[in-house]
């Protein structure tokens, strides 16, 4: 560009200088005119441009391209006690059996199907066994549904259940063992004590489960939990859920044990605690960015005909993977619902809330998790986490 310029203005100096020459020789035809060579300033600007563009063509052939990242999402959904099925004093009438033989099977989650199916993976606590087993235990209540009732799960977009609960054996260990493999043989993981399962998204993102009963709070159900998550982490797996069964029926607070064991759930690996058992909705905190949902309450629940209380909720995680590194953001909210599409009795079909209907749950679990936050909801079900949510998004 330097050199081009010195060459227009050395040019422009000859022309003026023989303009000059030619003026004061006006009677001799000294000069030609034709030996004056116009000089096209414009264009040689115009071609100078074109050489420096041409530099940076080069250069940027041989600069290597930034990278772009691999950004990965996976969206989890959880639910509480699913009991496809009645408590043994039940008769026909109105009763799950009742509802399965005159609509089918995906009937039950035909409210909700629209959410699991949107999903990554769905998990819910089957609170029964599934299986044609007719020696119940000695208990005050034993819950049994069909085997075929399994369509209910796959029907509804269900790919796992945890089955760490206090009904998994009501029917003896035959009727576990039942259970399994009508779970198996459907397709759908489930986690049991030593058994964890893991599943794999289409975006090859891994989420595993790890389920146990800790009504007994001992060591050994512990253990179940922490040895578990030990063995997926060793496995690779990315996301680990931590579901159990745990803390007072009937009861919005969480007890004393179910807050310290859940946060030790945490601290041991889990990324998700998913508690069941009380039967209604308790709170759920942050605790070292990871989420615990104390208990989901009931969701499609078949043991009884008419809670007292009828509200749940669906609970969902969004994780996100950045060349895949799991982001420490933490992306979680609630979807309210009745778990009746009726408010009078329960039809056993879970269906969100809408109005102010939807506004009531968000507000009770408000002050369900008063103890952990001022305002752990927004509005909108969206949790306000230290990460990425706050009040004035």
């Amino acid at each position: 560009m330097k050199k081009v310029i010195q060459i227009i203005i050395g040019s422009a100096l000859i022309v003026m200088i023989l303009l000059a020459f030619k003026n004061l020789h006006t009677d001799k035809d000294v000069i030609n005119s034709s030996m004056i060579v116009p000089i096209d300033i414009e264009t040689q600007v115009v071609v100078a441009g074109e050489e420096g563009e041409s530099e940076e063509e080069t250069e940027s052939q041989t600069k290597e391209p930034e990278p772009v990242p691999q950004i990965r999402t996976v969206t989890i959904s959880a639910v509480g006690d699913c009991a496809l099925g009645p408590v043994q004093t039940r008769g026909y009438a109105g009763s799950f059996h009742e509802y399965y033989d005159n609509f089918g099977a995906d009937y039950f989650f035909k409210g909700v199907k629209e959410v699991f199916s949107a999903d990554d993976f769905t998990l819910v606590n089957l609170e029964c066994v599934l299986s044609d087993e007719e020696n119940a235990r000695e208990k005050t209540w034993t819950i049994k549904g069909k085997p075929e009732y399994v369509q209910i799960l796959t029907d509804g977009s269900v790919e796992a259940c945890s089955l760490g609960n206090n009904h998994t054996q009501d029917y003896g260990d035959a009727s576990l063992t039942d259970t399994q493999n009508v779970l198996t043989e459907a397709g759908i993981l489930y986690g049991y004590n030593e058994h964890t399962a893991s599943y794999l998204t289409e975006d090859g993102i891994s989420i595993g489960v790890v389920s146990a009963s800790l009504l007994s709070k001992s060591e050994q159900s512990e253990n179940y939990i922490k040895d578990g998550i030990a063995r997926l982490r060793e496995a690779g797996t990315d996301i680990v859920i931590a579901c159990c069964h745990w803390g007072t029926e009937g009861e919005h607070m969480p007890t004393d044990y179910q807050i310290k064991t859940g946060r030790k759930i945490v601290d041991w690996g889990a990324d998700m605690v998913i508690g069941t058992h009380p039967h209604v909705l308790q709170g759920m905190e942050e605790y070292n960015g990871k989420i615990i949902c104390y208990s989901l309450g009931n969701f499609c629940f078949g043991a009884n005909g008419n809670p007292s209380d009828k509200n749940t909720l669906i609970f969902q995680q969004r994780f996100t993977f950045i060349d895949g590194v799991k982001q420490d953001t933490t992306e979680a909210w609630i979807i309210p619902c009745r778990l009746s599409s009726v408010p009078d009795y329960n039809d056993y079909q879970p269906t969100l809330f809408e109005g102010d209907e939807k506004q009531a749950v968000i507000d009770k679990m408000n002050e369900y998790s008063k103890a952990y936050r001022d305002r752990t909801f927004r509005d909108d079900g969206y949790m306000i986490t230290e990460i990425i949510w706050n009040e004035d998004e």
